[in-house]
């Protein structure tokens, strides 16, 4: 951990959620005189899902890197260059010093700690132990969360799983990858046994047993631990609280937030751009104008991905806009491919104040693929496989796959239904990533992109091991 996060900004970071800012004066805050009853444990759990919320997490960055960093989007091609961290993202030329990555990881060691400090002082509260359980169950399922967030980017971490109390002994060796995974693994299994499967409306967007069997599956899938990982996804279908809407577009409506094909969503706020979504006010370009308030033309998708998708894939206009120079509004000749994230804007927004469309982590057509794919990597031609593509491929107006694929045939179709299905919601880098297919499809899509073996984890942030001299560097960098 960092030596320059002293435990007393951790704390206030720790007491941040709105439930505790509303009782009391901030300044009577301490582990000795917080952690009394129930809403303090409440509030302490909240606490450990707001940095989700963050820029430094899925507020931009997250998605910044998962989709600038492949062949989804591009920085550039007639846009500004002027965000250098962006553009070093895009282009592959970013350092251990690139400030992204040291955002992240700071952002993330506090939620780790705050989920420490729930599981070291909850357990004393007296309150009812079912929602005492419950608490202590999500601060396991987050803890999980962020260690696979940290292991899948950077690979080994440190691996710290009790409460910062001190200034001594902060600087902490990494972990191998396969002891980061075992306590994941151990995290999320926790969890499944005791999160409820479901919430009533006040607490949905909260972590619940399916959210914990599906990230347990997708941690299987990228240790290709394949009869585990198809075991888990299928635990997740036969819970039967999830299914597919009608329309692929209906997934993405305000209305429909925590709705069936939501399994973890990043919970928005309304407001701020209010054009739909707190992403459109990134994503959305200057040049539209919605509700008064334009974008700023962030993560820009590639026209590889624009033409990837067939014109009958009912997808495509639904995650994508393309704009056009004689168009209302007009793209600007500068902009070569005036290509947009178009999935997240909401036709229902009215008003400024009209915003808060989710981001999904997990939504159930990922669980389905997973399962399929799981399934193909045990036996080619497997019945069930097919069916749930199948019924992903029939929703965006597409005919069933060619029967009797070859198991290497089914996997590219199921890499590209990925891509084409869940599109700007996270998953590309990882899935080049643990298909070991990153390098050579940057180079397809920019062959100006200098990018090698060691592209497949991220620098460990120089910021930290300046602070911490037992942290080592990843090859190549």
């Amino acid at each position: 951990m960092k030596k320059n996060i002293p435990l007393f900004f951790l704390l206030l970071g720790l007491l941040s959620a709105c439930e505790v800012l509303d009782q009391r004066p901030e300044s009577n805050f301490s582990p000795a005189n917080f952690y009394k009853n129930a809403d303090d444990a409440k509030a302490a759990v909240s606490s450990i899902y707001d940095p989700l919320n963050n820029a430094n997490l899925y507020g931009q960055v997250m998605w910044i890197i998962q989709d600038q960093a492949t062949d989804d989007a591009e920085w550039g091609n007639g846009r500004s260059t002027a965000n250098q961290p962006k553009n070093d993202l895009d282009k592959y030329t970013f350092t251990p010093a690139t400030v992204t990555f040291q955002s992240l990881w700071s952002t993330v060691y506090t939620a780790i700690n705050r989920a420490n400090t729930v599981l070291a002082r909850v357990p004393a509260i007296d309150m009812d132990n079912d929602l005492k359980n419950r608490y202590l169950a999500e601060a396991k399922f987050m803890r999980g969360f962020y260690y696979f967030t940290l292991v899948r980017l950077f690979g080994g971490v440190p691996l710290i799983t009790t409460e910062t109390t001190s200034l001594s002994n902060l600087n902490v060796a990494r972990a191998s990858v396969d002891e980061v995974y075992a306590q994941i693994i151990q995290d999320f299994t926790d969890a499944e046994n005791v999160l409820p499967t479901t919430y009533s409306t006040a607490d949905r967007g909260r972590a619940t047993k399916g959210a914990a069997k599906a990230f347990l599956a997708k941690v299987y899938l990228t240790r290709q631990e394949w009869p585990k990982a198809s075991a888990k996804a299928k635990e997740v279908i036969d819970l039967g609280v999830y299914d597919l809407w009608a329309n692929f577009a209906d997934a993405f409506a305000i209305a429909n937030k925590n709705g069936k094909e939501a399994v973890f969503e990043v919970q928005a706020l309304s407001g701020g751009f209010g054009e739909g979504s707190w992403m459109q006010g990134y994503m959305r370009p200057t040049f539209d104008r919605v509700n008064g308030v334009a974008g700023f033309g962030d993560d820009p998708p590639t026209e590889n991905l624009y033409h990837t998708y067939r014109a009958d894939d009912k997808r495509r206009d639904v995650t994508l806009r393309l704009y056009s120079a004689t168009g209302t509004p007009a793209a600007p000749a500068s902009v070569l491919f005036p290509c947009y994230v178009n999935k997240y804007l909401d036709p229902t927004a009215t008003g400024n104040g009209d915003g808060g469309n989710n981001y999904p982590i997990i939504r159930y057509p990922d669980v389905l693929l997973m399962y399929a794919e799981a399934l193909n990597e045990q036996t080619a031609n497997n019945a069930d496989a097919y069916a749930v593509v199948n019924r992903i491929r029939n929703r965006a107006g597409l005919p069933n796959l060619t029967p009797n694929l070859s198991q290497a045939q089914f996997r590219d179709s199921l890499l590209l239904e990925r891509r084409l299905e869940l599109a700007f919601e996270g998953h590309r880098w990882y899935d080049l990533a643990r298909t070991k297919r990153l390098v050579a499809a940057l180079k397809a899509q920019n062959p100006g992109i200098t990018v090698g073996e060691h592209h497949y984890l991220f620098p460990i942030p120089q910021t930290e091991r300046d602070v911490n001299p037992l942290l080592t560097q990843n090859p190549g960098y």
